[in-house]
């Protein structure tokens, strides 16, 4: 699977199965770094460029919106104010093969 950084416009992509999971070199080129897995409640991951925020890379809106809808002011102290920037892959649970 070829995954490629689009920095103008981040990309979030949503993987499904698991043959189309990403290996952990895919991701990295993806998000254009080091990679950050944050597991939701549910199980699924999102994975994200670990230093977006200090290489100042553009607002992911499609990945903040899902951020904002998990993390609610109603079940986390913190988090919800937080945002995504850069690239993002989101991993669905039942896809998850080698990153669980």
């Amino acid at each position: 699977m070829e995954l490629k950084v689009n920095t103008t416009e981040p990309e979030f992509k949503v993987i499904t199965k698991t043959e189309n999971e990403p290996s952990l070199k895919e991701a990295q080129d993806f998000v254009g770094g080091m990679v950050e897995c944050i597991t939701f409640p549910n199980g699924d991951l999102l994975i994200i460029n670990e230093e977006g925020k200090l290489m100042q890379l553009p607002l992911n809106p499609e990945a903040t919106a899902l951020w904002r809808m998990v993390f609610t002011k109603q079940n986390y102290v913190t988090g919800y104010d937080d945002f995504v920037v850069g690239p993002a892959l989101y991993i669905k649970k039942g896809a998850l093969k080698n990153w669980a």
